[in-house]
């Protein structure tokens, strides 16, 4: 999907385990994301220069999105975003 400025929003399928490298670099027009809890790492670059993005639906809980690895830059150049949990909300600006 890099570069797909057209692409407004994204669902990740139920045991998809990782978010590649720039996966969704440069995706201008991505405004939400939902991702499964079974998702474990997000490259890097995976959202980056996504300046669109203000929402991350993750299907678990703050804890399972603190322990994803999130590796350099995966949320460069986004928007403010907020990452919306089970059990709460994370906010990001």
């Amino acid at each position: 999907f890099y570069g797909c400025s057209n692409l407004t929003s994204v669902t990740i399928g139920n045991g998809v385990t990782s978010i590649e490298n720039r996966t969704f670099s440069n995706c201008s027009g991505l405004t939400s994301i939902t991702i499964p809890d079974s998702v474990t790492s997000i490259g890097e670059y995976a959202f980056y220069a996504c300046y669109s993005l203000t929402s991350i639906n993750f299907n678990g809980t703050v804890e399972q999105w603190d322990a994803i690895y999130k590796d350099h830059g995966w949320s460069n150049y986004t928007g403010d975003y907020t990452v919306h949990c089970t059990d709460g909300d994370i906010p990001i600006n």
